[in-house]
């Protein structure tokens, strides 16, 4: 009989008789369930309006490529989107080149929305506190495709002013002092674009028309967060605006107060900032309460 088994070494019969390890179970891979339309259009949505929101809080021009690279889309869907935009009027290309800004139909619809929260209740009940509190008339305006445009607008009750504004109506940016607040609020580029657009037309004897004056007027008002016009749009009228300004900084709106020159110089206006200013505030809570 041997005996140099090795002490692993078994019988053959002894091994067929030993229990077999049962094997081991592995449960089948599951394939990825394929996302529905439903998903699929979902996700399209919220990239487009990704891509919107990008192009109207950037302050100058934005490449495609920028666009892929924050929103870490693929570069077949921002390019395809990004035309679509263009072709319907939500984003334009400057001219010459190929960089996206706010196109005609986006700003219009921000402006229809805005001009929407205007008519609620709350920033209307502001407006009029504020022209029973100076008994002058008072309009809120924001700035559209070069242009301001009233939103809101009461007038005070024992000193109308009988201009013919309602909501919707348009002044010019050079000669009016929300447009002057916008242009000097404006972010550097687009600040730049606006001007070089800006027909400096002469209203009164007042309105400035010289470039220079114009820019060292808006560095100014960009100091101090306050603009006048000096009776430049309408000959013996005055207004005074300061901005509604969102909590990054940026401007949403702007609140002003308007009289006959007679009434309301510059310096008697000033008196009128502290309020004007609270009513600012109370405006900018209330558009942004929802965001």
């Amino acid at each position: 009989m041997p005996t140099n088994l090795r002490l692993d070494e078994r019988p053959a019969s002894a091994a067929a008789s030993a229990p077999r390890p049962a094997p081991e179970f592995k449960s089948p891979a599951r394939k990825p369930r394929p996302a529905s339309a439903r998903e699929q259009k979902l996700g399209a949505t919220a990239r487009s309006f990704a891509i919107l929101e990008h192009v109207a809080g950037a302050s100058a021009p934005v490449e495609v490529l920028d666009i892929i690279g924050k929103l870490k889309l693929p570069k077949a869907t921002a390019y395809r989107l990004v035309d679509w935009f263009v072709t319907q009027g939500y984003l334009s290309r400057e001219p010459g080149r190929r960089r996206l800004v706010v196109g005609p139909r986006l700003t219009n619809l921000a402006f229809g929305a805005l001009s929407s929260s205007m008519r609620n209740d709350a920033p209307h009940a502001v407006l009029q506190r504020l022209v029973h509190t100076l008994n002058e008339t008072c309009n809120i305006g924001t700035l559209l495709n070069g242009e301001v445009v009233y939103l809101d607008r009461v007038e005070a009750e024992h000193w109308p002013l009988r201009l013919h504004y309602t909501s919707g109506s348009r002044v010019p940016l050079h000669c009016s002092a929300i447009g002057k607040l916008f242009l000097s609020l404006a972010a550097a580029p687009r600040r730049r674009r606006l001007l070089q657009s800006l027909e400096l037309r002469r209203f009164t004897e007042n309105t400035i028309v010289d470039g220079p004056r114009l820019e060292a007027e808006l560095t100014q008002i960009r100091k101090e967060q306050v603009s006048f016009d000096r009776e430049e749009y309408l000959i013996g009228v005055v207004c005074m605006a300061v901005p509604v300004t969102g909590r990054n900084g940026e401007i949403l709106a702007a609140l002003a107060v308007q009289a006959p020159e007679a009434r309301l110089n510059v310096q008697t206006a000033r008196r009128h900032l502290p309020a004007l200013r609270s009513a600012a505030t109370e405006l900018a809570e209330i558009l942004q309460a929802d965001a």
